[in-house]
């Protein structure tokens, strides 16, 4: 009878092996722990990028800068940089000018620690304010023209700007919801007015007409104001650009009286697509001066010793000029809200421009996202 196999060391063998399998599970539940973590941080700083690229583009059209981007050439582009809050990330957004209306920005975000990057775009228009002008003048209340004033209603470009080429078209010189209301000093028939017709009547005139511009009416286009002045009497003043040959020193109040450089050649070429918005909330008197852009005025406009302006003009009170009086190229109105007189006296003149009034109000033009998509991302 054969003796019986001894086993001895066994017990060892396997309490290694179990050993060996306990190591390679927790080896195992460590590297996938590990992993996953990895993979957390990763979406986590993959997020931070997102949420930086997301907010370059968001601020770049919330803040849209009219000075720097409406003034971009087919094209061109201009580059914005910032640091998110708290240090979570940066963005890089670069502003390309596609034709007249369409931008297209790229922003590029990165999180805090540079391991992450993403890129989204979107394509953004200009919305333009629209503004109506149908006579070189329009006021609805009593109106005095005389001395050597010229009120034009033919359509003319400033010179030497840049303004489409064709025939321009003749508008009224005056509109006026009641003609009846017009007196004249020195001015027989009209002869002091140009227009087709000189005067035309239009008895709907309405606070619409000069307080709502599209989609904006008069308060919202006053917060878009880029020179806002204080409240009571403004003046005597004379606008005049400040700058250099390639700059433009502006502020948002009153502290410089820089309106832009209309002039050609410029005096100071930095300032020459600078076209402010320009909201006086009470009267102003100019006495000389020159300046581009719109002109929100909440009182009385008063003008002597040539000012010159050109753009739209929108006065809710009343529109006096005397002496040498003023030269607006572009369109005015006067509301004459306190239905008091307005005089256009001494050498004022008022001729109507599409042109001055189109760039004035083009280089005001907010960018705005287009309703079809927000934006769209951009693989590396």
């Amino acid at each position: 009878m054969r003796a019986p196999q001894r086993e001895r060391g066994f017990a060892l063998v396997g309490a290694v092996f179990a050993l060996v399998i306990i190591a390679a599970l927790v080896a195992g539940g460590f590297f996938a722990a590990r992993q996953e973590l990895n993979v957390g941080r990763s979406s986590q700083t993959y997020q931070r990028a997102f949420d930086a690229a997301e907010a370059g583009l968001n601020s770049t059209v919330a803040t849209w800068n009219t000075g720097t981007l409406n003034a971009l050439a087919v094209g061109d582009s201009a580059t914005f940089t910032a640091t998110m809050p708290g240090s979570t990330g940066s963005y890089t957004a670069v502003v390309r000018r596609l034709n007249t209306e369409l931008f297209l920005i790229r922003s590029v975000g990165q999180d805090a620690s540079g391991g992450s990057q993403r890129t989204i775009a979107t394509i953004t228009r200009l919305q333009q304010i629209q503004m109506n002008f149908s006579a070189s003048l329009t006021t609805r209340s009593s109106l005095k023209i005389g001395g050597s004033s010229y009120i034009d209603g033919q359509d003319q470009n400033p010179n030497g700007w840049s303004c489409p080429s064709g025939a321009l078209p003749m508008l009224p010189g005056i509109l006026t919801r009641d003609s009846a209301q017009i007196s004249t000093s020195g001015c027989n028939n009209y002869d002091c007015v140009r227009g087709d017709p000189k005067i035309q009547q239009d008895p709907t005139l309405s606070d619409s007409t000069f307080f709502k511009f599209g989609d904006l009416d008069w308060n919202e286009l006053v917060a878009m104001a880029t020179k806002t002045y204080p409240s009571g009497t403004v003046g005597p003043m004379g606008p005049a650009p400040i700058g250099t040959a390639s700059t433009c020193t502006t502020t948002s109040d009153g502290s410089n009286n820089n309106w832009g450089e209309p002039r050609v050649p410029a005096t100071v070429a930095g300032c020459r697509f600078y076209f402010p918005i320009i909201y006086v909330p009470g009267n102003i008197k100019l006495t000389g001066g020159w300046g581009q852009g719109i002109l929100l005025v909440g009182g009385d406009l008063d003008v002597q010793g040539g000012a010159e302006f050109y753009g739209p003009v929108i006065v809710r009170g009343n529109l006096n000029t005397q002496g040498t009086g003023g030269h607006f190229n572009g369109g005015v109105m006067a509301a004459n809200v306190n239905l008091d007189l307005s005089s256009v006296l001494g050498d004022a003149v008022i001729t109507y421009s599409s042109c001055a009034i189109d760039k004035a109000l083009q280089y005001n033009a907010p960018g705005r996202l287009l309703a079809q998509r927000s934006w769209a991302e951009l693989l590396q």
